[in-house]
């Protein structure tokens, strides 16, 4: 016991000349600086060449231009450090911290960095050639410029990261996370992106080539991006989550296209074919959907704001909880319509409204004042229209399955073909109303006279 404890104090003896060493110095290559606190100190060009600084606090520290080729750095905490310039090739960083650090024109050529905290940090211009990234945290991280060529990326998260202006020639990004990343001008030939999450990235202008291994999804976003639309089948195709900001789809064919949570701000679909689209929870503000057909389209809890959609035809589209402004334009009988789904018509004077072909299921009509209103073809399942005033109001066609029509005016109604299957009719005024072909509460159909 007595010789180990002698040993141990010779080993920190040896450290505590090697931190001083440093400090008088800034030299101390191959030193045993394992576990050192050194934060904040100033060792701008200082040489560690093989130095071992694991487990080290280097927080803030100070090392513009310092050398530190083949230095261990593993699960080191370089939050903050200043490392412009610095020579970190073939060093060890594996699980080190290095949130919001200076790394410019640093050079980590084949530097291990596997599982490293690099967020919020500063790496443009810095040469990362066959540095080994691994299941690094790197979201919000700056690479504009970097050299990444030939690293290895995988299970990466550069959520929000920059990569403008990067090259990732031949690099292996499997599995890697790269929403909302901007790759503008990135070059990415030969890369490997198998599984990559490109949620709505910017790829404007991204290099890819035939040696490109990318996702078919994520290759036709990069083609519609890129090369436009022209000779490009978009009928049911998965655009989900693209960055498609800016881009001209004027006239476009996009029936039943999945454009759910895409980022689709200032883009111009004037004239597009829109029918049976998803774009529930999709980035459109100061978009152009002007002269659209919107028929059947989802636009549940769509970002609208500034919007233009006047001629749209909005017929049975979804417009739940979809967020518009002042701004928003649209024909006054969708913004009536978008009224009475998100903010209710109970007691509302709506007497003669147009509202054929709208969607408002589960709208609350409660009270309201619906004579003489247009509700043909309307999908009105699971309204409540309880005591509401429907005197000859068309109803014709419309679905109002499940609707609660408690104690409602429905006197000389339109109801021909209407679907009434499940409907709550309690004390109903149906004097006169036409019922010919409908539904009725029961599933029966109703014979015309």
């Amino acid at each position: 016991m007595v010789a180990f404890l002698f040993v141990n104090d010779s080993v920190q003896a040896a450290k505590r000349r090697d931190v001083d060493q440093l400090l008088e110095t800034k030299e101390c290559a191959e030193c045993n600086l394992r576990g050192a606190r050194l934060a904040g100190a100033e060792l701008n060009g200082a040489n560690l060449q093989s130095a071992d600084l694991s487990q080290s606090n280097l927080r803030g520290v100070k090392l513009s231009g310092a050398d530190l080729l083949t230095a261990n750095l593993a699960e080191a905490d370089l939050q903050e450090a200043q490392l412009s310039g610095a020579n970190l090739k073939e060093a060890n960083l594996k699980n080190s911290q290095l949130p919001s650090a200076n790394l410019f024109r640093a050079n980590l050529e084949n530097a291990d960095l596997q599982e490293s905290n690099l967020e919020g940090a500063d790496f443009r211009n810095a040469n990362l050639r066959l540095a080994n990234l691994t299941k690094a945290k790197a979201v919000a991280i700056s690479l504009q410029g970097a050299n990444l060529s030939s690293a290895n990326l995988p299970m990466i998260d550069l959520k929000n990261a920059q990569l403008a202006d990067a090259s990732l020639e031949g690099a292996n990004l499997q599995q890697a996370n790269l929403e909302s990343t901007k790759l503008n001008r990135a070059n990415l030939k030969g890369a490997n992106l198998d599984g990559v999450n490109l949620f709505r990235a910017d790829l404007r202008g991204t290099q890819l080539d035939s040696t490109t291994k990318i996702d078919s999804k994520w290759l036709l976003v990069w083609e519609v991006v890129n090369r436009g639309i022209e000779g490009k089948d978009l009928v049911e195709a998965d655009l989900s989550g693209a960055n498609l900001e800016g881009l001209n789809l004027e006239g476009a064919n996009l029936n039943g296209a999945n454009l759910s949570e895409a980022y689709l701000f200032i883009v111009n679909l004037r004239g597009a074919n829109l029918t049976d689209a998803k774009l529930s929870n999709t980035e459109l503000r100061y978009a152009d959907l002007s002269n659209t057909d919107l028929t059947n389209a989802d636009l549940g809890n769509a970002e609208l704001g500034n919007v233009n959609f006047q001629g749209a035809n909005l017929a049975n589209a979804n417009l739940r909880t979809a967020k518009i402004n002042d701004e928003t334009r649209f024909d006054p009988k969708w913004r009536t319509v978008w009224e009475i789904i998100n903010q209710g018509a109970a007691g509302r004077n709506l007497s003669g409204a147009n509202l054929f072909n709208a969607n408002l299921r589960g709208a609350n009509f409660q009270r309201a004042r619906l004579s003489g209103a247009s509700l043909y073809n309307a999908d009105l399942t699971g309204a409540n229209l309880e005591q509401s005033i429907l005197f000859q109001a068309d109803l014709s066609n419309a679905n109002l399955e499940g609707a609660n029509l408690k104690i409602a005016n429905l006197q000389e109604a339109n109801l021909q073909g209407a679907n009434l299957n499940g409907a709550n009719l309690e004390g109903a005024n149906l004097n006169q109303a036409n019922l010919c072909g409908a539904i009725m509460p029961d599933g029966s159909q109703n014979v015309c006279e």
